[in-house]
């Protein structure tokens, strides 16, 4: 029988059940998976815990413990009625049936719950190797390689992003590299950061479960300036450390596979660089979008001295053509893309331009921006 009473922030407790409520498998046949686990903390504050074995979030509020001990709360419920509840403060009560009674104010409910007993064990690998990594740098890792992973479960190994660190080009520093691929497109960023922990001969490497990396992203919402990152056997963690809103923990498994040689895919050098404003393009690519196919998503780039234009064609639709000036002199070129793909580049470089770096309509074309110049994508062309 569940014996627990807290007495909550409501705002504190509502930013801790969306953070565990993403990680809830609500598809999954253990219905176990489907609950948050509530508990006391010895040193008087209450721990959210929830799983679906990929990803485990552990995230600890402040929380005035009337009764110590733990319940286990269906995650979507308690996510409804919570962001719902005006008043604060919120109390929580075990129920004798595994139920949970939530409070705040006249409003009162009851939410289904199992046992506590039944839900699985997670603990903080002892060995962990921990590093602190500015949440700037992490957040620029993902932010660029995130929409390219892929989403074949037949090739576990590219279902998340390869990230390794290794000492950097003088004491304190790291070189951080996060690369992602699904086999259509590549991207790769590396940048150098300080980071407290490394050692002059440390090197540690995991691919991060796609699932793991959408989660990871909430972390950056929280007002640290830095996320400690831990490597420990099968698993990679991402801690928040405690602030007066409490801290938080991701666990995440580690995809047990070799991740293949990246740099094999990107083109050391292409005969053809041609520097395009990436506002202008973005906007002349969308407009083509509008006529192009929903099975391909083709759209074409036309390289001539001086222009390059941007087109789409489809026999039911009709056809379209935006041209932009650029710095160009070489022989004429059609390169067919997935305007998809280019867009989602275009979307995380920041800088006001980028690089088309091209050898031929079949061959992988290299993105780059000057004012990145450690961020590399890689965008393999369609036939057309």
């Amino acid at each position: 029988m569940a014996t627990l009473e807290l007495r909550l922030d409501r705002t504190t407790f509502l930013g801790a059940v969306y953070k565990t409520q993403g990680v809830v498998d609500r598809k999954s046949t253990s219905n176990v998976l489907a609950h948050v686990l509530v508990e006391s903390l010895p040193d008087g504050t209450a721990r959210l815990v929830s799983t679906d074995y990929d990803v485990t979030i552990m995230a600890e509020i402040p929380a005035e413990v009337i009764v110590p001990g733990s319940a286990c709360i269906n995650g979507k419920s308690l996510f409804d009625v919570v962001k719902n509840l005006d008043e604060t403060p919120l109390h929580l009560r075990a129920l004798p049936n595994d139920w949970s009674e939530l409070s705040a104010g006249r409003a009162y409910f009851k939410l289904a719950g199992v046992t506590p007993a039944d839900f699985p064990e997670m603990k903080i690998p002892e060995d962990a190797k921990w590093l602190r990594i500015p949440k700037s740098a992490l957040r620029d890792l993902f932010e660029k390689t995130a929409f390219s992973m892929s989403s074949d479960e037949t090739r576990m190994n590219l279902n998340g992003v390869f990230f390794k660190v290794t000492a950097g080009s003088a004491d304190g520093l790291a070189k951080l590299t996060m690369v992602s691929t699904d086999g259509h497109r590549l991207s790769k960023v590396e940048l150098e950061a300080e980071v407290a922990g490394i050692g002059k001969k440390d090197q540690y490497s995991a691919i991060i479960h796609k699932k793991g990396v959408t989660e990871v992203k909430r972390l950056f919402e929280s007002d640290a300036d830095a996320l400690e990152v831990g490597f420990a056997q099968g698993v990679i963690l991402f801690r928040a450390g405690k602030t007066a809103t409490g801290g938080t923990v991701f666990s995440v498994r580690q995809i047990e596979d070799n991740y293949p040689d990246y740099s094999r895919v990107i083109p050391q050098s292409s005969p053809v660089k041609v520097v395009v404003p990436r506002e202008r393009l973005a906007r002349a690519i969308r407009k083509n979008a509008i006529l192009t196919s929903n099975k391909t998503y083709i759209i074409k780039l036309e390289l001539t001295p001086g222009k390059l234009a941007v087109t789409a064609s489809n026999p039911d639709y009709g056809e379209g053509r935006d041209e932009l000036d650029v710095d160009y002199r070489g022989e004429g070129m059609v390169v067919g893309f997935n305007y998809n793909y280019l867009l989602d580049v275009l979307g995380v470089v920041k800088g006001e331009s980028v690089v088309f770096e091209m050898t031929d309509e079949f061959s992988p074309t290299v993105l780059t921006s000057p004012s990145e110049p450690g961020a590399v994508f890689v965008v393999m062309p369609m036939r057309v």
